[in-house]
Parts: C-alpha cells; structure tokens; sequence
C-alpha cells in the first residue's frame, strides 16, 4: 500500500497532484516574489491571476514545465512591467514600483530549470493580508482569496453574503493595503502578536475548506488542507514556543491524519467508527500528539489546544 503522502509536502512530489492543486499552492509563493519586488501588492495579485491563467490554458497542452515557480514568475513579471509602463499618468506609482527594484537588474527564474534557491514568502504574504489596518472579516476575506486560492463564491458563501460584495470586500481591502504603503517584509515582534489570532483564524478556515469543501462533488479538498497545515508549520517555526500555534497545528494533524479513510471509492462518506484506521497516517498521529504533550503544559490553555 502507498503511503500516505507527508502533510505539508511540495505538490510536485505526490504524482496524483494535478495542474489545478499546483497553481493553488505556487500561487500565494509568486504573488509574494512580485511584491517584494515591485512594492505593489495589488497589481502583483492580478498578474499573477493572469499568469495562472495563461497556465491553465497552456500547460496542458505543452506540460508543466521544470521549474513552473520560475515559469510563473516570468509571465506575472511581463504583466507586471507592461502595466508600470502603460500608467504614463500613474507617475508616483510608476516611482514606488522602481523604488523597490534593487540596483542590479533583477532576472526571474528560468521557467524549464529547478530553483532551488527559490524564496518562499507565503507566510510574509499571510500577515501582509492581515494588516491592522483592515479590520477582521476584510483580512480573513483577503487572505482565503489570496494565500488560500479560495474562490470569490467560496469566500462568499463562508461569510454568506453575495459574491459581488464580497468581491467589492476584497478589493478594497488589496487598495487600503496599497494606499498604507506597508513595507513587504515579515512584522516586527510586537506588531507580529498583535495580527497573530487573525492569521490563526484565517489558516482555520483555510484548513477547514479543504476538510469539508462547500463547493464541488468531492467531500475534501485535500490540497487544502496540506497548504494550511504547511503554513502553520512555518508559523510555528517562527514562534516555537506560542501554545495556540503549535495547538493549531497539532489539531490540523490530528484531523488530517484521517483524510485517506474518510471517503469510500465512490466519495461517499465513511463514518469515524467504521474507518480503515490502517489508511490512517501514523507519521501526522505521532507529531500531533507530540506538539500537544508538549504544548499543554507551558502555555495557556486557548480554543486551537481545547
């Protein structure tokens, strides 16, 4: 029997992966390569929407190519140059965008080689969209459509309001995000704590779309559920000793471990007593309760331990 594939793993190592789960996951990686780049987080995310649908139209019929990060930051880095070059009238932003440029010319990946130096700022791109200057639903709102690859009508659907408010809901969080002009780079530790129950929150949610999906024939998105849990395990590298966040983790785990027992050939739901616990991933059981053993008795008790 395979394996069940590591929780949080790169999408390009698990050969049942599709084009689609791939985009979601390089998606949020590429956005956060534009704007720490060209200091726009707005126009980063419309063209890497643009790449991802150049992609979509093109890789099946010429492939995936080797290095599909770099590929995509080459077409999102056209859409981005075409765009400062054709706001002629949009000097100041034209101004910033060149700002943010270092002084050497900076070259994207090469789109059919691995990048293995390849920066991933995914999580720099989680707290961006949950600046203090949005308030709570507004960050949520943005960062399931931007680092989560949710949709506009699944986001909708979660906050159950119509798709074009909360389409208008997301695009002026992206323009007061633009307009406060925050530096892209991860939060100083004070400011950090201060988005730290929104970012948890947002992940939440993330984690429980791809758990049971509100959109589709499928029960579980499980694409999903490895970005969210991947996320919070680079939150919890960077805050190893904050109890909530390693709570978080242990739960996604914990929960995710069952995935691969939850549905039967046909999709249809299996319930917990009746499971196959030999499909269960032993690896995701043993690190969950682990974080757990170790966390209960250092911090304090919140809703992600309980």
């Amino acid at each position: 029997m395979e394996p069940e594939p590591d929780p949080g793993r790169d999408p390009r190592i698990d050969g049942e992966t599709t084009a689609e789960d791939l985009l979601r996951t390089l998606a949020p990686q590429v956005v956060g390569v534009l704007t720490r780049r060209f200091g726009d987080f707005d126009w980063a995310e419309d063209a890497v929407q643009e790449a991802l649908l150049a992609a979509a139209t093109q890789w099946p019929d010429e492939g995936v190519p080797g290095n599909p990060r770099g590929w995509l930051i080459q077409v999102a880095s056209r859409r981005m140059t075409e765009r400062v070059r054709g706001e002629q009238a949009r000097r100041r932003r034209e101004d910033l965008a060149a700002r943010q440029l270092p002084a050497d010319r900076w070259t994207a990946p090469a789109a059919d080689r691995e990048d293995p130096a390849g920066r991933d700022d995914s999580l720099v791109l989680l707290f961006l969209c949950c600046h203090p200057a949005l308030s709570p639903t507004a960050a949520i709102a943005l960062t399931l459509r931007c680092v989560g690859g949710l949709t506009t009508s699944q986001i909708a659907r979660a906050f159950m309001v119509p798709e074009t408010t909360m389409g208008q809901r997301i695009s002026r969080a992206k323009q007061r995000i633009r307009t406060s002009e925050v530096p892209f780079r991860m939060p100083e530790d004070e400011e950090r704590a201060g988005r730290l129950d929104a970012v948890l929150h947002v992940l939440y949610l993330i984690f429980n779309e791809g758990y049971a999906t509100s959109e589709g024939p499928d029960l579980q998105r499980v694409e999903l559920s490895r970005e969210a849990i991947r996320l919070t395990r680079a939150a919890h590298q960077l805050l190893p000793d904050d109890s909530e966040v390693a709570g978080l983790l242990a739960l996604m785990l914990l929960t995710h471990a069952r995935s691969a027992a939850r549905t039967g050939p046909d999709g249809e739901l299996i319930p917990l007593a009746e499971q196959d616990r030999g499909l269960w991933d032993a690896r995701a059981i043993d690190e969950g309760t682990a974080l757990l053993t170790a966390t209960l008795p250092k911090g304090p008790l919140g809703p992600y331990q309980v």
